[in-house]
């Protein structure tokens, strides 16, 4: 074996201690690599080679949940409702990021250590009936630009890139991508070209198989018109999230779109980037073989392992979403999108929604909501027929793409419980910020555990009802760690950690990916709710720029 070779087993072997016998026999390959695995030992203390994950495995002494307490024995104590006393079943997510390694581009350590923690996430998904096709997993990182090398140039070192499930059939798949192109070119977006992802679907179940959409990535360069754009080109990520919304408009203008919504944009922009899907754990960086290429490198990644509760599984919805990686429940969400949809219709916008480029037409298109009622231009930004993590996901990037930093987004649209609320005793900036966009917005409430990006930052929060694991711990190489459980990094040592705790419920952290600065709850909060409303001179020019640090 050549040494590239062996840096690739080196790379996928953590995770395939946990790839079933089932997904063994349909890829020699995976059966020899894991061979090599189990003769190395890597896992003594997991139990070996489970036949499937289907439930007798899941279910037998050795890995069955139990409570803290003996629930044998009769007790007189009311312990809830049973769906809340015996329920077990919730997503796995977290992330990983580091911003002092690999300087510009990242590493490629930090994709491994997030892979592994992923594939340690799979007793909290689910799989199909084939014992192998997954209810979703999928990773979230920074453009990997050195893998992508060959679309870079001079003048355009960092073109947007847009991640995208095609259908299946040639013809049809060729007509979807000519819009995709003309799209594009209509909105300023110079074209670069087309890659197709590279791919295994041989370690795919039936069921996913089956589904399995063809998967390109697309490259564009910003527009010319954007040349003095803010440093951190806000506004060409702007045109790439509008422009991503037409594209759905022209799929039904041209009669493209179809019941079997093949057709799918995992995200679209210059700064992250999405590769998920219908897997297991374990299966994502088989099928996947970008992400065993050590040219993929990255500062941060956030993992999600999806059990799904209120929708079928499809490829579309396994997690990351575009900007945030969910666990739980939206339980307002009918309210939630009735009242997105009610309060569009009460805006106007001033300038010409047809230019998705200008940047002070983007800033008041994004600042104004008002998408809902013109079909014609953008598709809508909620939708009962997506999940409810798609349309938090959605309402979520529309706030980031207004100006908002995504901590303010999420303290806006998943509030704290304020009122009289000890921690925030000497802070009251925070409590007037939730007290002035409460009357804004309602709260997207949960159980929920969100952990989200925008590139320029990472972090995770809980949601008020706090009935989500989110623990982190921060190492000596500045590495910070968020995961619904601990233990999940192979080869971390306790001496190599400086610090450690836990969200509480309305908590959050945050991690700015430019100075690498690690802000807790009071410290993200409390800058957050000092600095001016970004949006008010906007959608209420005759309002003076309200300053909530007074």
């Amino acid at each position: 074996m050549n040494i590239r070779g062996m840096a690739v087993l080196g790379a996928v072997a953590p995770v395939l201690a946990f790839v079933p016998d089932s997904l063994k026999r349909q890829s020699p390959r995976v059966a020899s690599l894991h061979t090599q695995v189990n003769a190395r030992s890597i896992r003594p203390t997991l139990t070996p080679n489970p036949t499937s994950w289907s439930t007798p495995y899941c279910s037998s002494p050795s890995t069955r949940l139990q409570m803290a307490w003996d629930d044998s024995k009769p007790s007189n104590m009311f312990d809830g409702p049973l769906a809340l006393t015996k329920e077990r079943d919730a997503c796995g997510v977290g992330f990983i990021a580091n911003t002092k390694s690999g300087k510009e581009f990242g590493t490629h350590k930090v994709l491994q250590q997030g892979i592994s923690a992923l594939t340690c996430m799979e007793h909290r998904g689910a799989c199909g009936g084939d014992g192998v096709s997954g209810d979703g997993a999928g990773i979230m990182t920074q453009i990997p630009w050195k893998l992508l090398d060959s679309f870079r140039s001079e003048n355009c070192p960092q073109p947007g890139v847009g991640m995208t499930f095609l259908p299946q059939d040639e013809t049809r798949r060729e007509k979807v991508k000519t819009m995709i192109q003309e799209v594009c070119e209509n909105n300023e977006l110079e074209f670069l070209g087309w890659r197709e992802v590279p791919t295994d679907p041989s370690v795919l179940g039936e069921l996913a198989r089956a589904a399995m959409p063809s998967i390109w990535q697309f490259f564009v360069k910003a527009p010319a018109r954007l040349s003095n754009d803010d440093e951190e080109r806000d506004g060409f990520e702007r045109t790439l999230y509008l422009v991503r919304r037409r594209f759905g408009v022209e799929l039904e203008r041209l009669g493209l779109d179809s019941d079997d919504e093949d057709v799918y944009v995992a995200s679209f922009s210059s700064r992250t980037i999405v590769y998920k899907g219908m897997v297991q754990s374990a299966v994502l960086p088989l099928f996947y073989k970008d992400l065993v290429n050590e040219d993929y490198t990255t500062k941060f990644v956030i993992y999600h392992r999806r059990f799904s509760t209120n929708t079928n599984p499809r490829w579309q919805l396994a997690q990351p979403m575009r900007v945030v990686g969910h666990n739980g429940e939206i339980n307002t969400l009918l309210g939630n999108v009735n009242w997105v949809k009610a309060r569009e219709a009460a805006k106007s916008l001033p300038t010409d929604t047809e230019d998705l480029v200008d940047y002070d037409a983007t800033i008041n298109i994004v600042g104004m909501c008002n998408t809902q009622d013109l079909p014609t231009v953008l598709e809508p930004v909620v939708d009962l027929g997506r999940s409810d993590s798609a349309n938090l996901d959605s309402v979520f990037q529309l706030m980031t793409m207004s100006r908002h930093r995504a901590p303010c987004a999420l303290m806006a649209m998943v509030p704290t419980a304020y009122m009289n609320n000890p921690d925030l005793v000497n802070n009251p900036e925070i409590t007037d910020f939730y007290k002035f966009h409460g009357g804004l917005l309602e709260a997207w409430d949960g159980p929920a555990l969100l952990v989200f990006s925008d590139g320029k930052s990472i972090g995770a929060s809980l949601d008020r009802n706090g009935l989500r694991p989110a623990r982190y711990s921060i190492g000596k190489d500045g590495t910070v760690y968020m995961m619904s459980e601990t233990g999940v990094v192979p080869g971390l040592k306790e001496s190599d950690i400086v610090e450690k705790g836990r969200l509480g419920p309305g908590q959050m952290i945050n991690v700015d990916l430019s100075s690498g600065e690690f802000k807790d709850n009071i410290k993200i909060k409390s800058e957050i709710a000092s600095r001016k409303c970004p949006t008010l001179p906007k959608i209420f020019p005759h309002v003076p720029m309200l300053d909530l640090s007074n």
